[in-house]
């Protein structure tokens, strides 16, 4: 894993009047009781526009994936605001915030969120009806057209114990684009793929029209995104 170096470039900001996909100011997070505190983030800034691709990377344990776990609502910060769509989470109830990540935010994590006893395509056929739904036919030809995007649509009718961890990654990548988000949030989302397949599934992700922040261990990866960012000693900067 190449390990950033210290950053001193400031993250730039953006115009009062462009509306951000995402936008993070002054945020801390901590964990621990009030005794024991172990400080995670402290002072983070961060601006994702619409269509936007950023790529995250720091040493492991450094705080990326409660990074990302902030940004989908999953987690409250202690500090400072996080927008989405102008938005603040902190504004909003947990149901206000689960609607959010369903019309909105899809989220692809290192373990694989399949649900064991659907088939690939009933995943990202559950996936399409917390969205805009639509009829159950329309939704499974939109779950095969996902599972061929991202390569698996030859194992469309497999539950997810007959698949391979690669393949397993790949569907729930398509789970979470099902929804077409306007962002999507994904941690080492090719991290169980070869070479070749890795290449197709980002190359997939980068065309695609949603923003995206992804955490990577990988530096060549995230040097493929237009916006490179790196975590070190708790702050989020410039790469």
């Amino acid at each position: 894993m190449t390990q950033p170096s210290a950053m001193t470039a400031p993250i730039p900001t953006q115009p009062a009047d462009i509306q951000s996909i995402v936008r993070i100011d002054n945020m801390s997070k901590s964990y621990g009781d009030p005794d024991h505190r172990t400080e995670v983030l402290r002072g983070v800034n961060l601006t994702l526009m619409p269509g936007e691709k950023a790529s995250l990377i720091g040493p492991s344990g450094s705080g990326k994936s409660t990074l990302l776990s902030l940004v989908a609502g999953l987690l409250r910060p202690d500090e400072g605001t996080i927008a989405i769509d102008a938005v603040a989470i902190s504004d909003l109830d947990d149901r206000a915030c689960a609607r959010l990540r369903a019309n909105r935010i899809g989220i692809a994590l290192q373990a694989d969120n399949l649900i064991p006893f659907l088939t690939a395509r009933e995943n990202v056929q559950l996936a399409i009806s917390f969205g805009s739904g639509g009829s159950k036919r329309s939704a499974r030809t939109k779950a095969l057209s996902l599972l061929e995007r991202f390569g698996v649509a030859h194992r469309a009718t497999h539950v997810p114990r007959h698949l391979s961890g690669g393949e397993a990654q790949r569907v729930a990548l398509a789970v979470s684009v099902a929804n077409e988000p306007a962002l999507l949030l994904a941690d080492e989302i090719v991290a169980q793929l070869d070479g070749k397949t890795a290449g197709q599934v980002v190359d997939e992700v980068m065309e695609a029209d949603f923003a995206v922040l992804f955490v990577t261990h990988d530096a060549a990866i995230a040097d493929l995104a237009e916006t490179r960012y790196a975590l070190v000693d708790q702050g989020v900067h410039a790469r």
